[in-house]
Order: C-alpha cells, then sequence, then structure tokens
C-alpha cells in the first residue's frame, strides 16, 4: 500500500498537560498503543542521511513494514507491506528494498554495504485521539508519544499530528497554536534521527567507536559488519560468484568467534545457542569452499612436478573428481539457504543486533574491558601450543596444533574487531596472529591433501590407472607440513606478548 503522510512532531515536556486545541478542532475519544519498531539501515546509514526511514513495527493500528520516502515539504510517501510469519519474517520485503534502491540510484551499494542491518529499536507508548472538524469528520490525529530508544537508552515525549482529512492550512494553524502554549516544533525529522544522534554524521565521515566508548558499541560495529557480509552476498553465495563462498565464511565464522571470545560482556543463554547454528552454517559453507582450495591446491603441486612424475590422467581426475565435489556441496549449501532453518537463525541474528543481551561490563569503557579479554584469548592459545609441542603421539600432535589454529585464529579475529577504535596498535596485534593463522592453516590443508589425495588415488587405482603421482604429490605435502609447523614457531614467538602492545588513545 502507498500513501502520502503529511505530518509534523513537536518537543513536549515530560508531565506536561496536553495543549488546548478549541476553537480549531474537536478532540474524540484516546486509544492506547504499545508498539515496538526496528529500524533497518545500510552499514553506513546511508537511508537517513538521504531522509528515509525503513521499519518494522508491531503494535498500534498500522503493523508492519513501513517505508518513508521524502516527498515535498512535511509530506513524505509512505509504502507499507505486512508482517511476514514464521522463519524470515525479519527479512526486508524485496518491494521495499527495490524501492529504496530506487530512490537512492547510483548511491545505492552492493554486496555487503548493502545489507539492511537494526539500527535502532523505539518501544512507543502512543495515546492517539482524532481531531475532527465541525461536522465530526476526523481531519488529523493528535499523537501523544513516550519514545525509550536503543541502542543509546534515552527517553523522551513527543507530539505528532497528522493529518488525515484536512489539509495545510489546518496543519499550520494548530502548529501556531501549539507554539503559543510553548510547544515547539521539533528539531529532528524523526524518531530515528532523535535516536541515532550523531551517528549518521559520524558515519558519513567514515568514524566508528574509539576506546573510551562502551565496549558495547566497539562489540556491536563489528558484529554488524560480519552479518552485513552474510546477509549482504546471500545472492552471490547461491550463484556462485567467485570468492563469495569464502568471504561468507569468514564472516560466519568471525561473527561465531567473538560470541565467544567476547562472551563475558554477553548473556551466553542467548548466545551460545547461535554460535551452535552459526557452526552449522559455516560447515555448509565448508564443503564448496573446502573443494575450491583443495583443487587449486593440489592441481598448483602438479604444476610443480616434472613432467616425468605426472603419470596417467592426473590432471583430468582431480578436475573432475573435485569439480563433482564443489557442485554436490554448492547445491546442497543452496538448499541449506533455503531452509527453515537458516531463515530461523537469520531472524536471530537480526534480533541479536537489534537488542543486544548485554551484560553490566559492556557499558564499561572498551579499552578497560576488551584487551583483557583478547589477552585471556591468547594466553589459551599458548597454552594449546605448548602442548602440541611436547605431545610425543603423532596422531594427537596433529590434532592439537589444529585446536591451536583455531584458537589462534580467535584471537586474530580479535584483534580485527578492535583494529577500528583501537588503532594502529590492534591492526599490526591482528597481523602477527594473520601470520600465526596462515602457517597453521597450511599446516592444516597439507594435512587434509594428503587424505584427499589418498583418497583420489584409491579411485585411479579401481579404474585402472597409474598412481605414482599421487604418492610424489602426498609426499611433497608432508615436507610442506613440516616446513610450516617451523614457520608456526617462528610466528608465535612473534606474536608473544600482542595485548602489552594494544594501548586505548
Amino acid at each position: 500500500m502507498r500513501q502520502l503522510e503529511t505530518e509534523r512532531k513537536f518537543e513536549i515536556e515530560q508531565g506536561a498537560p496536553l495543549p488546548g486545541l478549541a476553537g480549531l478542532v474537536q478532540v474524540g475519544e484516546a486509544r492506547e498503543h504499545r508498539m515496538r519498531a526496528a529500524y533497518v539501515d545500510t552499514p553506513d546509514l546511508l537511508l537517513v542521511r538521504h531522509r528515509m526511514t525503513l521499519r518494522h513495527r508491531e503494535g498500534g493500528g498500522d503493523e508492519g513494514w513501513h517505508l518513508k520516502l521524502p516527498h515535498d515539504g512535511s509530506t513524505r510517501l509512505e509504502i507499507h507491506a505486512p508482517l511476514g510469519e514464521g522463519p524470515g519474517r525479519l527479512r526486508v520485503p524485496e518491494g521495499h528494498r527495490a524501492e529504496v534502491a530506487r530512490a537512492l540510484g547510483d548511491a545505492w551499494p552492493t554486496g555487503a554495504a548493502a545489507a539492511l542491518l537494526p539500527a535502532a529499536v523505539l518501544s512507543t507508548h502512543r495515546v492517539e485521539v482524532d481531531l475532527l472538524d465541525d461536522g465530526g469528520v476526523v481531519v488529523a490525529q493528535l499523537c501523544d508519544d513516550t519514545v525509550t530508544a536503543l541502542p543509546a537508552g534515552q527517553t523522551w515525549r513527543e507530539l505528532e499530528v497528522e493529518l488525515v482529512g484536512g489539509d495545510e492550512d489546518l496543519l499550520d494553524a494548530i502548529t501556531a497554536r501549539l507554539e503559543d502554549q510553548g510547544i515547539q516544533v521539533s528539531d529532528s525529522p524523526s524518531k530515528l534521527s532523535r535516536a541515532l544522534g550523531d551517528r549518521p554524521d559520524r558515519a558519513a565521515r567514515g568514524e566508528g567507536p574509539t576506546p573510551q566508548d562502551p565496549a558495547a558499541d566497539v562489540l556491536h560495529a563489528y558484529l554488524a559488519a560480519q552479518l552485513a557480509t552474510i546477509l549482504g552476498r546471500e545472492d552471490d553465495v547461491r550463484n556462485d560468484v567467485p570468492d563469495a563462498v569464502h568471504k561468507v565464511r569468514v564472516a560466519t565464522r568471525r561473527l561465531r568467534s567473538a560470541l565467544r571470545t567476547f562472551r563475558r560482556v554477553l548473556r551466553r543463554e542467548t548466545t551460545d545457542p547461535l554460535r551452535d547454528e552459526l557452526r552449522w552454517l559455516g560447515e555448509m559453507l565448508g564443503g564448496p569452499r573446502d573443494a575450491e582450495v583443495m583443487r587449486e591446491r593440489i592441481l598448483a603441486g602438479l604444476d610443480g612436478l616434472p613432467e616425468r612424475d605426472v603419470r596417467g590422467p592426473v590432471r583430468e581426475r582431480v578436475t573432475t573428481e573435485l569439480d563433482r565435489r564443489h557442485d554436490e556441496a554448492h547445491r546442497a549449501l543452496v538448499a541449506a539457504l533455503d531452509s527453515d532453518r537458516h531463515l530461523e537463525l537469520t531472524d536471530r541474528l537480526v534480533e541479536l543486533l537489534a537488542e543486544p543481551p548485554w551484560r553490566a561490563r559492556a557499558r564499561k569503557k572498551a579499552r578497560r574491558v576488551m584487551p583483557a579479554l583478547v589477552a585471556e584469548a591468547s594466553a589459551l592459545t599458548d597454552r594449546e601450543w605448548a602442548a602440541a609441542q611436547t605431545e610425543e603421539d603423532a596422531e594427537q600432535r596433529l590434532h592439537l596444533q589444529h585446536e591451536t589454529r583455531k584458537r589462534a585464529k580467535a584471537v586474530r579475529y580479535a584483534w580485527e574487531a578492535l583494529a577500528p577504535a583501537f588503532g594502529d596498535d590492534a591492526v599490526a596485534a591482528a597481523a602477527r596472529w594473520e601470520q600465526v593463522t596462515e602457517s597453521l592453516g597450511g599446516v592444516q590443508d597439507s594435512v587434509v591433501a594428503i587424505g584427499w589425495l589418498r583418497e583420489l588415488a584409491d579411485l585411479a587405482r579401481a579404474a585402472g590407472e597409474e598412481t605414482f603421482t599421487y604418492g610424489v604429490l602426498v609426499g611433497r605435502a608432508e615436507e610442506q607440513r613440516v616446513g610450516l609447523v617451523s614457520t608456526a614457531e617462528s610466528a608465535f614467538s612473534e606474536a608473544g606478548g600482542s595485548h602489552d602492545q594494544v594501548n586505548g588513545r
């Protein structure tokens, strides 16, 4: 449904009586509503900076998705869509997304930058009355709203007058009457603008939270960035656009890792079940991605062999088999993205951003909370690595190295989460831990490649093909694994003590 909306908002003190409008209009019976509206925007608040609002409202007489676009003066174009039901109900309707893209034109971004995520949640206690002319016809509505906004947590009261059958002259007359009684037109064009404060201007300048801001602000910005990638690149994943699966898989891992590393600032009864579901999504993304990585790795290994060591149709078998595995895994991934399980997961992630389950320490300054949590994760990684280094059983040593890699990734991702706020020191710490994860990742890739090569050799043997080349490749992968363990030792020495080098500015 599309309609033009003409309204004005006014400032009014808490506890102040409603203004008198005698002689202008008659006042009807009061109706009371309690509403919750989740406003969504791009990560850099592009909509509100272009005087647009898009919200999902529950409660009141007009539940649904509302998109408001600038039109003329006090008038805006409002486009309604009904609330969704079941899994996926918090996804922005495609029609609304298309309207936003059309309105922004060339300013509309692509990929993660175009993801629409919760920007604020407003809970409103509304007392609504009809304003009638002398014949009893409704010409406007007066809404007395008490608003509580998250994430800022501020509360205010405002009046809103919306024309129903009246004209701008009536709205001007009501405005003059209210101003005579000390009630001024609001400086904020919308509730959302008031709730966001200077965030849109800061977003336009590329400014984010600082170490002096609450830990909640720093972590929320990071979680939002990962969810933007997951949602914003979903179509690319479906279409198997190059690198899309990889980027979404990494974002899924980062999101899951952050919920673990910074669990002391979040209520785990909410975040732990989410981590379980993110693990499932990561596994589904891993199928086609692992096939891609192994195909590239094994073919690169073949390119590095002398021609005399490549015996039989090795390249053809590797390409055919791993392409087949990739295609099967990608079909399974698309089916997972279409499933109620995935839709429910994305709904829960949207709710996580809309109303995060913060614990008390989340309100403390980031510099007092977050580096210490990263230090804890770093210490756990050091202990895991020490255990791997002293383990005598080869199988168990490989397992501990793999566990160390996962913990090291958590430390790397944690420093990346802090980097926008904490600056160069955190960036450098993340880079040092990236060296650890890359070297240990190479160790794990070598182990996985050996397993895949042995499977391919079995298939070749069953087809009557020569398997010599597979054995050569296995030997080279084992050599690479041993060398990368030594590289990891050096990288660990460089990364140690990173938390002592990061100071909140």
